[in-house]
């Protein structure tokens, strides 16, 4: 049997390629359109870190687009009708 590493071991090792950010960012996006707004702000995060690492600023104005669209929307929807 292979011995394969635990968790943060693996989390650190999707973070040292920016993965964990861009997967990330992708499904809590989708989760800010489709179930809970608030997800955007997680989104927009992980978008700032793609751009902030750098090499991914397509995909991180994507991400944060939509989650920063996502978590918008929700706001404008609360200050319109409360």
């Amino acid at each position: 049997m292979s011995e394969t590493g635990g968790l943060g071991e693996t989390i650190g090792e999707w973070n040292e390629n920016s993965r964990l950010c861009l997967w990330g960012g992708v499904i809590s996006a989708i989760i800010s359109w489709l179930l809970i707004p608030l997800f955007g702000l997680v989104a927009v995060f992980c978008g700032y870190k793609l751009y902030d690492d750098g090499g991914r600023t397509a995909a991180a104005a994507l991400i944060a687009g939509v989650g920063a669209i996502g978590f918008l929307t929700w706001v404008v929807f609360l200050v319109t009708f409360i």
